[in-house]
């Protein structure tokens, strides 16, 4: 099919699609992370903000780009390159991650960040019920979740973001350190990876193409143009709101310089807005929260049914999903985040391996050579998962830290590349790829 004959959404569908993408990766990492960036960085605060444009943004970009050229979901990228038992196991990890542990890390930072501060008389589990009811009602129809998404909370959700922005970057309250951090774009990439933002598109990269399919876009190439130009917008969306937060964070940030992550994003707000600026993070955080729970919430229902064969049934796993954010959120937000940084960090280097060889044309002609990558990027991920458990001194992390980029669990990097290089020789992968035949088939 040619290029004339690809069939585009409308520009309206395009902005309600990518809107609810948007909000459904504008979470409360993205608003008080690249914050404590900015401050950490000072002068030094645009190469910290490019760092973050990498990791968070080019990194979902490129997710939804390797979803789209291979027309496949995570679940069937991950089933061609592990075999169907493996790769539905290794998929099930970063669903269960993002249900077990982002979904009550939102709502539990509604409560706290946002109800808790204008209603402190509010119980923790009052507040987890009305989240959990709205998350179960925007995610129960596979058919309306973008449209609820995109044309209702992403307007408002966007909105406040704005005014925002406009006011710290016209008028900021205090003025950008003169120091700056050593390693600013080391320290975005550590901030962006933290967000998990570039494993959730390669999530919602599936729901996306199911979405395209509800909307009877259903042949190949126009799937493909659609998702990357959606995910082009995306992306963009997240760059601007990411590089003016580290902004506000270098400069109003300064006014608090031991204010603790998520604390110094109120008092951003507060300073820049006032009360009513308090109200509006408020407001601010529960949108991004709640939108982000759903999307969520709903991508599982999906990945869900297609690991199982349409076995497990779409609106059992919004039900599940919501139950059991509900019953893990009673943790408390600062628990949860410390339950979470281990798995984060034991499983975000291989999927950044799939994310970036499933850019090639040619990759299931390489499936061992990738097979091999994500193996030793897990391998070399268990120190830092060890340390996060509470073990730093492992012998795996001791050996990793030597590694270029050991220091920011970056080391995984150097190891991939060089088996995954060796992988391709010793396989004849590389050798039948360049020579046009086809591969072995097993």
């Amino acid at each position: 099919m040619g290029e004339s004959t690809k069939r585009y959404l409308p520009l309206a569908t395009l902005l309600v699609i990518s809107g609810a993408m948007f909000a459904g990766h504008f979470g409360v990492g993205d608003v008080i992370f690249p914050a404590v960036l900015g401050r950490d960085a000072g002068s030094a605060w645009f190469p910290a903000a490019l760092g973050y444009f990498i990791m968070n943004s080019i990194g979902v970009w490129l997710a939804y780009m390797g979803v789209a050229r291979q027309d496949k979901t995570m679940a069937g990228i991950s089933r061609d390159v592990l075999g169907k038992a493996i790769g539905g196991v290794y998929v099930i990890i970063p669903i269960l991650i993002q249900i077990l542990f982002i979904l009550p890390r939102v709502s539990s930072a509604t409560h706290e960040m946002s109800v808790a501060s204008f209603f402190p008389a509010v119980p923790l589990w009052l507040t987890l019920l009305v989240y959990f009811l709205l998350n179960f009602y925007l995610a129960s129809s596979r058919s309306k979740v973008i449209d609820r998404l995109g044309k209702l909370l992403s307007p408002a959700l966007i909105l406040f973001i704005v005014i925002l922005l406009i006011k710290g970057v016209i008028a900021p309250n205090g003025q950008v350190a003169a120091e700056g951090m050593k390693n600013a774009i080391g320290g975005g990439l550590l901030n962006g990876y933290n967000t998990m933002n570039a494993l959730a598109a390669f999530l919602l990269g599936g729901w996306i193409l199911n979405e395209l399919k509800l909307r009877k876009v259903e042949d190949k190439p126009s799937q493909t143009a659609n998702l990357i130009r959606l995910g082009f917008f995306t992306a963009i969306a997240l760059g601007v709101t990411s590089t003016g937060l580290v902004y506000l964070g270098a400069s109003t940030g300064t006014l608090f310089p031991q204010a603790e992550i998520g604390v110094l994003s109120v008092e951003i707000a507060g300073s820049l807005l006032g009360a009513i600026g308090k109200a509006i993070f408020a407001v601010l955080i529960a949108l991004a929260c709640i939108t982000t729970s759903a999307s969520i919430t709903s991508m599982a229902g999906d990945m869900f049914t297609e690991v199982s064969g349409g076995k497990v049934k779409y609106l059992w796993i919004t039900i599940g999903a919501s139950v059991a954010g509900f019953i893990m959120g009673l943790v408390g937000l600062s628990r949860i985040v410390r339950f979470t940084v281990p798995w984060l960090l034991l499983v975000y280097p291989s999927v950044i391996v799939l994310i970036l060889t499933s850019q090639f044309k040619k990759f299931n002609q390489f499936k061992v050579t990738v097979a091999a990558g994500v193996a030793t990027s897990v391998l070399f991920s268990v120190g830092d998962f060890l340390g996060a458990m509470g073990f730093p001194g492992n012998f795996v992390s001791a050996i990793v830290s030597k590694l270029p980029m050991g220091t920011v669990s970056f080391g995984w990097l150097l190891p991939t590349v060089a088996v995954m290089l060796v992988a391709a020789l010793i396989s004849g992968e590389a050798k039948r790829s360049f020579s046009g035949s086809a591969p072995a088939v097993s």
